[in-house]
């Protein structure tokens, strides 16, 4: 086996991992199975999962709507420890990844892109 294709592995292997916490995630949010009263009528979506190389910690990027996602990374990292046991639970790996959120401003920041294309278009 090559260098490339054992690197290729171990990333293909984070990015299912990756994906397979983000939606756990997403779906316990969805369901509202750990309440969070300061999140009541805020749309959180789970964007992406980020997995370290160890699989001990995971940066979870998420966005929202009807809140300034900052707060709403605030809130959540105070539930982080929850979080983490529903993951443990739902997914088999050998450590359960301690999450860490973070605002996603990638839509933000694409948007004023599209604003400056569109203003130096005109």
């Amino acid at each position: 086996m090559f260098i490339g294709q054992i690197l290729k592995t171990n990333n293909n292997r984070l990015l299912r991992v990756g994906e397979s916490i983000r939606a756990v995630l997403a779906k316990h949010i969805m369901l509202n199975e750990v309440y969070i009263e300061e999140l009541n009528n805020i749309i959180v979506t789970i964007t992406e999962v980020q997995p370290s190389k160890d699989l001990r910690y995971a940066k979870v990027f998420v966005s929202s709507v009807g809140e300034d996602e900052n707060k709403v990374v605030k809130i959540l990292n105070n539930f982080s420890k929850p979080f983490s046991k529903i993951v443990a639970q739902e997914i088999n790996t050998k450590y359960s990844p301690k999450l860490y959120f973070y605002a996603d401003l990638s839509f933000v920041k694409a948007n004023k892109i599209n604003k400056l294309f569109e203003k130096n278009g005109s």
